[in-house]
């Protein structure tokens, strides 16, 4: 037979204790009770314009970047950041994709707010996020010099962090940082921008694109007077550009281009699918015109 619940002696005492927290909160039966702000629904770790800035140690010298004075790798907590992109189209064939793309959530983006996730580690274990996610991220900040055999120039730096993200709560699609054109003619005034979500107004294509290994890109018309290196490119990193266009041969025009800003051996608009181009004559494109 099943007993009967046994009676507590201290529920009188719980009651009488509520009553006076109540009574408490209503301020001695005076009024309402003070109004306590809420914590921040984001949470108290770091933001990433914290912790990303001016590349301080570029050295135009040092073109093989062997006496770079980069900061050390730290630990980051970074919360409350916006889920912007996933890379899921492996173009080169060979597992070019895990890379995930966070910015800060805000109305208006601001520079320094984005940063590559690179290959992350989740908690827990089967977490699956989409773009729009509001996340955490706890792991090792790091100014990537390019790899080892090639590294990058002039102590350019690739910012990412690698860690294990976790699940805060679902919002928005991430908004668009709307970047002047001519802030991607160099690294230093581009970087402000990398792993964010950028609009680009009147991109003309320079010339016929090239496909290599899977990665086909399409170099940005920023005028003369611009080093190789520093021309900025349209690139099939998040989806297969090249068969699922637009076209994008020599001259061809949008009012905008819509995509994530990565950095390799140079700068990259990364659309996210076909809306991320904006025609001519097409209507004002939205933000969550990619969702999944």
């Amino acid at each position: 037979m099943a007993r009967s619940p046994r009676p507590s002696s201290a529920l009188p005492l719980l009651v009488g204790v509520a009553a006076a927290a109540l009574l408490a909160a209503c301020g001695g039966g005076n009024g309402d009770a003070p109004w306590i702000p809420l914590a921040d629904e984001h949470g108290s770790g770091a933001r990433i314009a914290e912790l990303v800035g001016e590349a301080e140690w570029l050295d135009p010298d040092d073109e093989d970047s062997e006496r770079c004075a980069v900061p050390p790798d730290r630990r980051a907590h970074v919360t409350g950041a916006t889920l912007v992109a996933i890379d899921r189209f492996d173009e080169t064939g060979e597992g070019a994709h895990g890379n995930h793309y966070v910015q800060d959530s805000a109305d208006e983006p601001v520079a320094y707010s984005g940063i590559t996730v690179f290959q992350p580690a989740f908690s827990p274990p089967d977490l699956r996020l989409v773009p729009g996610d509001v996340v955490d991220l706890q792991g090792v900040l790091t100014e990537f010099l390019g790899p080892s055999s090639s590294r990058f120039g002039d102590c350019r730096t690739l910012p990412e962090i690698g860690g294990t993200m976790s699940f805060r709560f679902e919002d928005r699609p991430a908004r668009p940082a709307r970047v002047p054109l001519g802030d991607l003619k160099s690294y230093a005034s581009a970087r402000r921008y990398i792993g964010m979500l950028v609009r680009v107004e009147g991109i003309k294509i320079a010339g016929d694109p090239s496909s290599s290994g899977g990665r086909y890109t399409a170099s940005i018309n920023v005028g003369a007077g611009v080093p190789v290196s520093d021309v900025p490119s349209l690139s099939n990193e998040l989806y297969d550009l090249e068969a699922q266009g637009p076209p994008l041969s020599a001259g061809a025009t949008f009012r905008s281009v819509t995509g994530v800003l990565t950095y390799f051996y140079g700068f990259k608009i990364a659309p996210r699918c076909p809306a991320d181009f904006q025609l001519e004559d097409a209507p004002p494109p939205v933000d969550d015109a990619c969702a999944p």
